[in-house]
């Protein structure tokens, strides 16, 4: 069973219908679940054809692929977006403290982040993806670290452990704590984790 979609929209008419079948989708796996949703709820949601949905999503899966490559790139493109906004001069703890605070809400804005995060199959497109993602995150990182007191060849392992120090915490531990103090006191210690990476690294 392919979990990829059949064809990708040239036209802009195509475009609009494909983003119409994915936002029904998103809604139906929100109100149903992954599992109760069927694509002729999606359909009929979407208000079109079964026969029109399958002309671009051969399955569900399908479309959970494609809604998890949408997340990540409208994420992705926000994030680029809000640090493009940010005085030249913000150090880095203001700056690692945005990043979480920042993908700690696309939780809570959507309702499907967990699902696509979590549930979506992982094809060699959405790792592709996810990596690329991952991969801004640590050139942020080290451009912010130019002019810390790390040996140049060690700043790419910095970064990327400062990236991944962030990527875990907020998708294992800092989503699962109560909103309030909990949550505060879970991203408090996220940022401190991240900075004693780097002081550790200036160290030695």
């Amino acid at each position: 069973m392919t979990s990829s979609p059949r064809k990708s929209p040239s036209q802009e008419r195509s475009r609009q219908t494909v983003e119409r079948i994915l936002d029904a989708a998103t809604r139906i796996f929100h109100e149903q679940g992954y599992a109760g949703a069927t694509t002729n709820d999606i359909a009929d949601e979407a208000n079109i054809s079964i026969g029109s949905l399958y002309q671009y999503f051969p399955n569900k899966d399908a479309l959970l692929v494609a809604l998890t490559k949408r997340h990540i790139e409208t994420t992705t493109s926000s994030l680029a977006e809000m640090l493009d906004k940010l005085p030249a001069d913000s150090g880095f703890e203001v700056i690692l403290r945005l990043v979480v605070s920042f993908l700690v809400e696309q939780h809570d804005l959507d309702d499907l982040h967990l699902l696509v995060m979590h549930t979506a199959p992982r094809t060699h497109e959405i790792n592709t993806q996810l990596e690329q993602s991952k991969t801004q995150l640590v050139e942020i990182a080290l451009l912010l670290l130019k002019d810390a007191n790390i040996a140049e060849h060690q700043r790419p392992l910095i970064a990327r452990m400062v990236v991944a120090t962030i990527d875990a915490a907020v998708h294992d531990v800092i989503i699962r704590q109560p909103r309030g103090k909990q949550r505060q006191a879970a991203i408090d210690l996220t940022i401190s984790t991240a900075l004693n990476v780097i002081e550790t690294a200036q160290s030695k």
